[in-house]
């Protein structure tokens, strides 16, 4: 039996488990709040249920102390970022992405900005590190704010600095699929004392699951912690991928975090040296290994920067022969993904003309995009099949 190497998972062990469930009736979620504020020496620290609510409630927050209505974001992130900008009542305003570092376009930012810019969104995409000073001076000289998603790049670092800090808020994300992963679940970080205040009663507002319900999430968080292995994921894999997200997301529910997902949380922070270090490895060896491989285009890695990559992306030139890569990956036992099909404005209708494109990198970006994964499930040895296989296609 050929075993399946899932395309994203955390390695959760069973004693993380068991301390989730210990924490349960023994811990509050301030401890894993501890953990966070020691990550990111941030000062407050917020949980939710998901990253899609911690961005919710952010821009709830903000919209109570500045009186202005547009939020500037990629053109090419996940399209379920729009779901809370409409919901908070805000309007989503898209720039274009770089071809050169896969994440927004900084010049791109500048012809968005106008007297009803609220906040700029930098998404660190694949645990790739935006230019964050370039981002900061922008929002400084037009006195914007900034909301940083770092929900993909938990453990990316610039200069020495966590992603996640650098903006006036940021908030992370611990969904399946992300680097560090507890199921569900979401958090914020900030400094600024007037916005917690804001932050802390929002987040007081969200219904608490019932009884029911958290057992669902404890039983699931379980179900995940099996699924991601190989093993598992190929024993079950018929189940698994029925439950696996297949439509647009047209809304989203919002409430607390479960103190049974926090001990988990805090038991992985016990190990995210080990976990993330593995991701970077991973990361770094395909960048050497397709560098300069004639056909793709890889990121552009910023200096003093430590990417932890959520997934690695290759861009390829020819649509064509990123669909031959993406099966012959597959079929080998190694998922690749190809993630959002679709910028936002193709995904969701914004008002934009789509007959002349106004986002042309952030649609080539979406055609061409394939993605290895680099959990810690993931070895040199398949990741060596997976460069064999680009690089045959390519004739390098």
């Amino acid at each position: 039996m050929k075993l399946l190497t899932p395309s994203a998972g955390t390695p959760v062990s069973f004693l993380a488990i068991l301390k989730g469930a210990t924490s349960s009736f023994s811990q509050s979620i301030s401890t894993f709040e501890s953990v966070i504020k020691a990550h990111t020496n941030k000062k407050y620290c917020y949980f939710t249920n998901s990253g899609t609510t911690a961005f919710y409630v952010i821009l709830k927050a903000l919209k109570t102390i500045l009186k202005k209505t547009e939020v500037i974001l990629p053109a090419y992130t996940a399209p379920s970022l729009i779901l809370p900008i409409r919901k908070a009542g805000l309007k989503p305003v898209l720039c274009d992405i770089s071809l050169k570092t896969f994440n927004m376009d900084i010049q791109s930012i500048e012809r968005c900005i106008n007297k009803n810019t609220l906040c700029i969104v930098p998404v660190h995409m694949f645990g790739l590190p935006m230019n964050m000073k370039d981002v900061m001076r922008t929002a400084q000289q037009h006195s914007l704010y900034v909301i940083e998603d770092a929900a993909s790049s938990l453990g990316t670092t610039i200069h020495n600095r966590p992603t996640g800090v650098f903006g006036d808020v940021g908030f992370y994300s611990f969904n399946r699929g992300k680097n560090l992963s507890t199921l569900s679940g979401g958090c914020i970080v900030t400094d600024w004392e007037e916005m917690a205040e804001v932050i802390k009663a929002e987040c007081a507002s969200l219904p608490a699951p019932g009884f029911v319900s958290k057992l669902k999430i404890a039983a699931k968080l379980i179900a995940l912690a099996l699924a991601v292995r190989p093993l598992f994921y190929t024993v079950f894999y018929d189940i698994i991928s029925k439950l696996k997200y297949t439509t647009l997301h047209t809304d989203f529910d919002s409430f607390t975090y479960t103190k049974f997902q926090a001990g988990v949380g805090c038991a992985l922070f016990e190990q995210a040296s080990k976990i993330l270090n593995k991701r970077y490895d991973h990361g770094m060896f395909l960048f050497d290994m397709l560098a300069q491989t004639k056909g793709i285009r890889l990121p552009e890695l910023l200096p003093q920067t430590v990417p932890v990559f959520n997934q690695f992306p290759v861009l390829f030139d020819d649509e064509n022969i990123k669909e031959i890569c993406f099966e012959k990956i597959n079929s080998s036992g190694i998922e690749s993904t190809k993630l959002y099909p679709d910028p936002i404005h193709r995904v969701y209708d914004l008002g934009y003309d789509l007959e002349n494109d106004p986002y042309p990198n952030a649609t080539y970006f979406s055609r061409r995009l394939l993605l290895i994964p680099t959990h810690p499930m993931m070895n040199i040895e398949k990741l060596s099949v997976i460069v064999k296989i680009i690089r045959a296609r390519l004739g390098t």
